[in-house]
């Protein structure tokens, strides 16, 4: 029976960064994946024509760029092991069907230049925003990659000061909400409304606010990075520093259930019987709604229905994967054409009635979201072609018919969106195309319930110190068991998060992260 110091089961980004950590303060660690394959959503493919590179999940690296783990290199990922990124500028770009967009910049000035076209007092209120959200970034972002503080901690110290208070009150209310007490213009609260729904959370949802107050200071701190060569290539370097470290991956090795010994979780058991040990820990990279049967309900039913209870994300993606003939040339100018991404919106009322169609099992087609990654990448496809990636907003479960026979037909209105927008892409620029449907994604990744990447909502109620339980941590109710990954602090995307959970399991075994 292999036997190590620590496993971790689960090779998405967020196991194999855990894993890295650990085996970088000299531990001997293993990495289990069911599927043949590593990086979970982080992953790229050749899933059109030969030789063209997709990002088949994530694809604008974001967050990560404020992780020590890239900003300070803690791993060596870009100095040792490839790792490079571009970063396109304009960031983004949100445009309307008019025509009318506003492009985010890296300068915050050239920002507010956009958004003057549109409205001269809101690009003051923009500066405004920026100026009061920006310390607050300095107070947050650390704490998105060390372990979260209980969150009736964090709001007693925020209550000590006047910033600190409204802070608090920005976080209970919904983004929707904050747009409309900063802003005046139906089009610029549409514009940010539309950005923050990344989130996978409708505009009214409570408890929301801080993503506005996240977002803007660090998209023109820190920008939008392309991984060259796809998002693999991240996948790649973190194992590459496992493997520097000693640490090794084990792909398809299906884990079915976790074995105990008392209170102490002792290892593994594979589907084909094969059993691991752990000396000293076990992490699970996986969905909190997984683990009950895993341990044959151990935790009890006081335990499982506080799983229950736990709120899905609003809505679901639809997702193309196409090879062009031609890089797109947006009708709105070259602004919107060389962003890194395209986001399409609406009018403020329209779009809040289309946020209302997918609570009824409605596919939206309007507001697609747009990369071009080839435009700064070119590794990722031979020339002339370029590789598009377009989602569309849509709901787990269709009011008609379902996503097996109606995925195509569904994401051709998404296409005939974004070819509307463009000067140059019709049907017949598509040399290939892949549609995947959040029916495909749950079977992707048994860790996707319902289809849902980021496993569930990030309202306040399940962020932070609440995430995925109220002040749960990572530690799951057995001793050395740990849950790492979109399930808990800090949430869903592209963060390199699992550098906190690797904070809190070295803290108990005495180790010293430094």
């Amino acid at each position: 029976m292999p036997e190590h110091d620590v496993i971790v089961v689960g090779a998405g980004h967020n196991g194999l960064t855990a894993a890295a950590y650990l085996a970088a303060a000299g531990l001997d660690v293993v990495v289990l994946e069911a599927k043949r394959e590593i990086g979970g959503g982080v992953v790229s493919a050749t899933v059109t024509l030969p030789g063209h590179h997709h990002d088949l999940h994530a694809t604008a690296h974001i967050f990560i760029h404020g992780n020590p783990m890239i900003r300070d290199d803690e791993l060596g990922l870009l100095a040792r092991h490839g790792l490079r990124y571009v970063h396109p500028d304009p960031s983004m770009s949100v445009v309307f069907p008019d025509g009318d967009f506003i492009a985010f910049y890296h300068d915050v000035h050239k920002t507010a230049e956009a958004i003057a076209r549109i409205s001269p007092a809101d690009a003051e209120n923009y500066l405004r925003f920026h100026e009061f959200a920006s310390p607050l970034l300095d107070s947050l972002l650390p704490t998105l990659f060390t372990p979260a503080a209980p969150l009736g901690a964090m709001f007693a110290q925020l209550e000590q000061s006047e910033i600190g208070r409204e802070t608090m009150r920005i976080l209970m209310m919904s983004y929707l909400d904050v747009c409309h007490e900063w802003f005046e213009h139906p089009k610029v609260k549409a514009t940010l409304v539309r950005w923050v729904s990344e989130l996978l959370i409708a505009p009214d949802e409570g408890g929301t606010g801080a993503f506005l107050l996240l977002m803007v200071p660090f998209i023109h701190r820190y920008g939008l990075g392309f991984a060259v060569g796809g998002s693999q290539a991240l996948t790649d370097a973190l194992a590459a520093a496992l493997a520097e470290r000693g640490g090794t991956i084990r792909t398809g090795a299906k884990v079915e259930r976790f074995r105990f010994d008392g209170d102490r979780v002792t290892g593994v058991r594979c589907a084909d019987g094969t059993e691991f040990t752990a000396r000293r820990a076990v992490l699970a990279d996986l969905n909190i709604k997984q683990l009950p049967a895993m341990v044959d309900h151990r935790f009890g039913p006081d335990w499982e229905r506080r799983v229950d209870r736990i709120k899905p994300a609003g809505f679901r993606l639809v997702a193309g994967h196409l090879v062009l003939s031609d890089a797109p040339e947006f009708r709105a100018g070259p602004e919107v054409t060389e962003a890194g991404f395209q986001e399409v919106t609406l009018p403020l009322p329209e779009l809040l009635r289309t946020f209302d169609q997918l609570k009824y099992g409605e596919p939206v087609h309007t507001i697609p979201s747009v990369a071009t990654a080839t435009r700064w990448d070119p590794t990722r496809a031979p020339e002339p072609h370029h590789t598009l990636y377009l989602l569309g907003y849509a709901p787990m479960e269709l009011a008609e018919g379902d996503w097996d026979t109606r995925k195509e037909e569904i994401f051709d209105r998404v296409f005939a969106t974004f070819c509307g927008l463009t000067t140059n892409i019709g049907a017949a620029q598509v040399r290939s195309r892949v549609v995947h449907s959040p029916v495909d994604m749950a079977r992707y990744n048994e860790a996707w319930v319902d289809g849902d990447p980021g496993h569930f909502g990030c309202q306040l109620f399940q962020f932070m110190g609440f995430r995925p339980l109220p002040n749960m941590g990572y530690r799951l109710p057995a001793e050395g068991f740990y849950l790492i990954g979109p399930s808990t602090h800090p949430g869903q995307g592209v963060t390199g998060g699992a550098r906190a959970a690797a904070l809190a399991v070295l803290a108990d075994l005495g180790l010293n992260f430094s």
